[in-house]
């Protein structure tokens, strides 16, 4: 099948993201990130899996209302696409907050003892190898970041919310905090999600956002209908430039998760009967 693929506002170079297939199965790198060569990583569509009705087909989001050996074939599928093992997946679930997860030696060994699951975190980081993390998405903004120097990955979900409370800035904080990551350095992808003309908002939201960004006028638009709208991924890249991040270091897909049906599940577009993609990333050294 050929896929038609919508993107959004700005310049796009297309081999931002790299769109990978095998078989059914199809799946976005970030060609930027591969040249390091020591990580592993995708963002992943909905095809290629085995889901069926309102997830079909590669739902990988364990807290959907979907049997755990489905989601768990789903992502043992894309895992093994990228030399992954999933059972070893660290993840959240997540809470469109701002806290990030740290996952070290003392994590991984409180976890081994604690069969409940990690809730509350919408980041995470590691500069462990071989322990692969993973976020979910179906509209709201991944993003990638890779510290090379000093081998630190982290990923982050970033919804309204989460943008409006500034997470994108707070994982990188404690990446410079607890792993010396120089912002130089830095490389960061923002991955397929809600353009700015899909994401019509109402005043509440505005007002959140006039509150949360001196920069407001740079974010929030009106469309020729008189609503609100918000871009998103404007607002994570000046984020990530706040930050400290080279422009040159930052890579966008410019893909609407809304506008591509046949590649993305979309939150807003299916009114909330949905699956989910992953960002998945792993240090890889």
């Amino acid at each position: 099948m050929f896929y038609i693929i919508v993107f959004g506002h700005g310049v796009v170079d297309k081999m931002a993201f790299k769109i990978n297939k095998k078989g059914d199965l199809i799946y976005l790198t970030i060609p930027r990130f591969s040249d390091t060569g020591i990580v592993k990583h995708c963002f992943t569509t909905r095809q290629g899996g085995v889901s069926k009705g309102i997830y079909a087909f590669l739902n990988t989001s364990p807290f959907k209302d979907e049997p755990l050996e489905v989601t768990n074939r789903n992502l043992d599928i894309i895992c093994s696409a990228i030399g992954v093992d999933y059972k070893k997946l660290i993840m959240s679930k997540q809470v469109h907050g701002d806290n990030v997860l740290v996952v070290d030696e003392q994590f991984l060994k409180k976890k081994t003892s604690d069969e409940t699951s990690v809730a509350g975190y919408d980041a995470l980081v590691t500069n462990l190898p071989s322990i692969p993390l993973i976020t979910f998405f179906a509209d709201c903004v991944p993003i990638f970041l890779l510290d090379p120097v000093n081998k630190v990955i982290g990923l982050v979900h970033s919804g309204w919310r989460g943008t409006a409370l500034h997470i994108v800035e707070k994982t990188v904080e404690k990446m410079k905090k607890l792993y010396n990551t120089n912002t130089k350095d830095l490389l960061a992808a923002i991955g397929p999600s809600i353009e700015r003309d899909c994401f019509e908002v109402g005043e509440d939201t505005v007002e959140i956002f006039k509150k949360s960004f001196s920069y407001y006028d740079r974010i929030i638009y009106k469309n020729n209908s008189g609503n609100y709208t918000i871009d998103l991924w404007a607002a994570n890249r000046i984020m990530l430039i706040e930050s400290g991040v080279s422009t040159e270091n930052i890579t966008e897909s410019q893909m609407c998760t809304k506008c591509n049906k046949d590649l993305f599940f979309s939150h807003r577009r299916d009114k909330g009967k949905n699956g989910s993609m992953s960002a998945i990333m792993e240090l890889d050294y």
